[in-house]
């Protein structure tokens, strides 16, 4: 009886000291006992929460397949860097800002997109743009040229960042240049003229591309010539177009292409100034690569394009670039820039920002805009960067009396349109200037009453 007592004590020993031992310590563990080897196992659940990947549509245009490619790679990248974030770019090539306000109205707007500085108030007054200034910090901010984000504020807030800017320049071929006996780029509007005639008398080709209409081209004529920036915010203010300085100088620029190309032909004589269509081109930048035209003014953006798909066509040997033409009361040109805008409405604008921040931060620019060389970087401090191209450098170092930021009023991208359109029909010699002018003015009265 008593021998019965004590094994049972000394099982009941064992257990309990196996208990403790595997109480103590997660995981298997082996207890050597006297009689045997107890083997107790304690299971640990882990919840792992993964967090569901959101999906953001970024909608832009296109300067060329180049620009594309370039935006898909940094897509990627972010991508990498931020596996819970997607990102669905869309390229729209027609009507860009009209069809962004129409998806709007359908409620399908993508959660970023383009801005123009010319359309920017009208996306700021219909309320599409989430404040930028309530996503990102001001150390941020400061690191933007202010003169370009002026097109974007309204009451205190700040709508939106640059991606990038271009300014306009002139752009030249320095073969044609030789076979027409000119050695240096013309210093005015009078002697871009008067060269366009020489190298189309010379060489045969015509010696300038321009649009057709395209006010906003225009707009640095006027303003080197002493006329004061336009700006459209009442009907009263159509009265710039009586100033005689834009009567002389708009005239003289829709007769560019009434004489250049109009006269010229009736005479049976080579045009010295044309449009890109004349030329079996889609835009000033393959009329020049194609070098069929000896002069363009265009912007930073013809760069990466001319490298890109004309690279036979060298920069410093076969074309450079010039400051546009001076005027009586100096130089000017135009700026033009757009910034990434997120949509007010956005179901994910914490996820949007942190996309727009990466592209438009140090990081993307580097990438995009300062090695890629589509256009000039938003951000101070890149001027003297190794990387940047020696294009886009030269034009940096050309000196203007005014730098215009494209933003006539409320109103400048409808108004740009229906501008160029009446400036158009006068350069096909479907009205005279001055009807145009008197059409131009009309239109001001018309969008800006009531």
């Amino acid at each position: 009886m008593k021998k019965k007592m004590v094994h049972s004590l000394v099982l009941v020993s064992v257990l309990l000291l196996a208990i403790v031992a595997a109480g103590c310590i997660g995981g298997e563990k082996e207890t050597a006992t006297p009689e045997t080897i107890v083997k107790t196992e304690t299971k640990v659940e882990t919840k792992v929460e993964t967090q569901e990947k959101v999906f953001i549509r970024f909608a832009g245009w296109s300067a060329g397949e180049t620009e594309m490619k370039k935006y898909q790679a940094l897509i990627e990248e972010f991508e990498k860097k931020n596996p819970t974030i997607g990102v669905k770019y869309e390229v729209i090539t027609q009507m860009f800002h009209e069809n962004i306000l129409a998806s709007f109205g359908a409620g399908v707007a993508p959660d970023v997109f383009y801005v123009d500085s010319s359309w920017s108030p009208i996306f700021i007054e219909k309320g599409a743009l989430y404040p930028i200034s309530d996503l990102a910090d001001k150390s941020f901010i400061d690191q933007f040229y202010p003169f370009l984000l002026e097109p974007f504020k309204k009451d205190g807030k700040l709508y939106g960042l640059p991606k990038d800017w271009s300014m306009l320049a002139l752009f030249y071929n320095k073969k044609l240049f030789a076979q027409a006996g000119l050695t240096k780029p013309p210093e005015t509007w009078e002697e871009l003229e008067q060269y366009a005639k020489i190298i189309a008398e010379k060489t045969g080709k015509p010696g300038l591309a321009i649009y057709l209409g395209g006010f906003n081209r225009y707009v640095p004529v006027a303003i080197s010539n002493g006329a004061p920036k336009p700006w459209f915010e009442k009907p009263a203010d159509a009265s710039w177009f009586d100033n005689p300085v834009v009567k002389e100088t708009l005239t003289w620029y829709i007769n560019l292409y009434r004489i250049g190309k109009i006269e010229m032909e009736n005479q049976g004589k080579t045009p010295y100034v044309v449009q890109p269509g004349d030329v079996g081109a889609g835009w000033l930048g393959d009329a020049f690569g194609q070098q069929e035209v000896a002069m363009v003014i265009s912007g930073n953006w013809m760069i990466p394009f001319l490298a890109d798909q004309f690279p036979d066509f060298k920069y410093g040997e076969d074309w450079d670039i010039a400051p546009v033409p001076a005027g009586k009361k100096g130089r000017a040109t135009m700026a033009y820039t757009v910034i990434l805008g997120i949509n007010a409405k956005s179901e994910h604008p914490q996820e949007t920002w942190k996309f727009v921040e990466y592209v438009l931060g140090p990081e993307g620019q580097k990438e995009l805009v300062v090695k890629g060389g589509h256009a000039l970087p938003s951000l101070k401090g890149f001027e003297n960067d190794p990387d940047m191209w020696p294009q886009h450098a030269k034009t940096l170092s050309f000196k203007y009396d005014n730098v215009v930021v494209f933003l006539w009023g409320p109103k400048s991208g409808i108004l740009e349109g229906k501008f160029s359109d009446a400036m158009a029909a006068a350069m096909r010699g479907e009205i005279t200037p001055e009807e145009a002018i008197a059409t131009m003015k009309q239109i001001v009265e018309e969008e800006l009453s009531g």
